[in-house]
């Protein structure tokens, strides 16, 4: 590549848009390829930092656009080794998830991507929900990994894009709840994050009823898994975590004002979870 990512970062927007027509495609790979390294400097602070400012800037062409949602979305990165937990490929998968997040937003402004290619980043955004084991938030030495919440604001964007369906919320849904069965207690506001998506729901027209029935379930699950393995670690963080998550919703649907009786179905599902017993 003739120019470097640091040497790009020092340039002024007029000389990145010269050397990005002159070909985008080297510079993309160059950042594609540094996408998740582990050095928290090359990936955040060089890497990361040119691609929000090329975004920012609006230096990226539609072509260079699709171009990089295309590679994000193939197994090397959204996907990689997904499942793996305490590796360094949470880096791959959470950055990837980011990028995608800028690039949703970028075409819900001035639309490049067809209806196939955006339904199938929300296909594997819920998929990844649901099969990231990895939470950890910050690394020390490393920086933030923070997939759960990356992969959260990735489904927000996309719920908050003109392409979005109302018929699609319910692998959103499921893909939430799965996130409460991660055998462990989040420590960095997912749980907050999780709560836009549904109040970002609520704005889309949403049925209570069925967010009723999503709570029920919720709780049918934690009730399930004490009948048949009684008060486990794996139960108590589940319990835990739900606790969290529900009492943020339950104070978020009532400083709004909507949806009263999901708001006392939560209510009595929260009363009924406190006590351990």
């Amino acid at each position: 590549m003739k120019y470097q990512i640091p040497e790009i970062l020092t340039m002024s927007n007029t000389e990145r848009k010269m050397i990005i027509e002159e070909g985008s495609t080297p510079i993309l790979k160059e950042m594609l390829l540094h996408i998740g390294h582990p050095d928290e400097n090359i990936r955040d602070h060089q890497n990361l930092r040119l691609f929000l400012e090329l975004i920012q800037y609006d230096l990226l062409s539609s072509d260079d656009k699709q171009y990089l949602v295309s590679q994000l979305t193939q197994s090397l990165y959204f996907h990689f080794n997904i499942g793996d937990k305490d590796t360094d490929s949470i880096f791959q998968r959470s950055l990837s998830a980011m990028w995608l997040t800028y690039l949703i937003r970028s075409d819900a402004e001035g639309a490049f991507l067809t209806k196939d290619q955006y339904d199938e980043i929300l296909q594997l955004t819920t998929s990844y929900l649901s099969k990231e084991k990895d939470t950890r938030g910050y690394i020390d030495g490393k920086g933030w990994a923070y997939g759960i919440a990356n992969g959260a604001d990735l489904v927000l964007a996309l719920i908050q894009h003109p392409k979005f369906d109302i018929y699609q919320a319910a692998p959103i849904l499921q893909s939430i709840r799965d996130c409460f069965w991660k055998d462990t207690v989040y420590v960095d506001d997912e749980e907050e994050r999780f709560v836009e998506i549904i109040e970002a729901l609520i704005r889309e027209g949403i049925d209570e009823k069925l967010l009723i029935e999503w709570v029920e379930q919720v709780f049918d699950s934690l009730e399930y898994c004490k009948q048949s393995s009684g008060y486990s670690p794996s139960l108590l963080k589940a319990r835990t975590q739900t606790l969290h998550f529900m009492k943020t919703f339950y104070f978020a649907l009532k400083f709004r004002q909507v949806m009263p009786e999901l708001q006392g179905v939560v209510s009595h599902f929260i009363g009924k979870w406190m006590k351990i017993g």
